[in-house]
């Protein structure tokens, strides 16, 4: 089984913003004293970072296999062994994270420390381990939806 990602609007808004903010600079700063190199690094720059925030957007689920959550966010994968579980909350933290949304689940683990995911349907993914790691569910989300 494998649930998609939640990725709020406030994301999408980052993305826009770094672009409104660099291509300005980029175009002002070829202008008035052409640099080659200036150019073509603050380019990369712009490329790299809306790159990985769109593929924040485009790779952005949970899969359940076999014997492990795997956690798949951009270009980053955790696989998390269910038996490293040792529980899952709905949580509202701002910490960096593996969410692209603030509505989260945190999971800790034995050995990985805690990891903060976000999913469309946090209904279906606390049904999901708890099925495969009942004693995990400390606490189900409310009716936020």
């Amino acid at each position: 089984m494998r649930l998609k990602g939640k990725v709020a609007p406030w994301f999408y808004g980052v993305i826009a913003l770094v672009a409104a903010v660099e291509i300005p600079i980029l175009i002002v700063s070829v202008w008035i004293e052409p640099d080659l190199f200036g150019a073509v690094l603050s380019l990369l720059v712009l490329i790299c970072v809306e790159f990985l925030c769109l593929s924040i957007v485009v790779r952005n689920y949970v899969a359940f296999q076999t014997d492990a959550l795997l956690v798949v966010f951009g270009c980053i994968k955790k696989r998390i062994p269910y038996d490293e579980i040792t529980s899952i909350s709905a949580v509202r933290e701002p910490w960096a994270s593996l969410a692209a949304s603030m509505d989260r689940i945190k999971i800790m683990t034995k050995s990985k420390g805690d990891i903060l995911i976000s999913v469309v349907e946090k209904k279906q993914f606390f049904s999901e381990l708890q099925s495969r790691r009942p004693d995990a569910v400390r606490d189900l989300p409310r009716n936020e939806d």
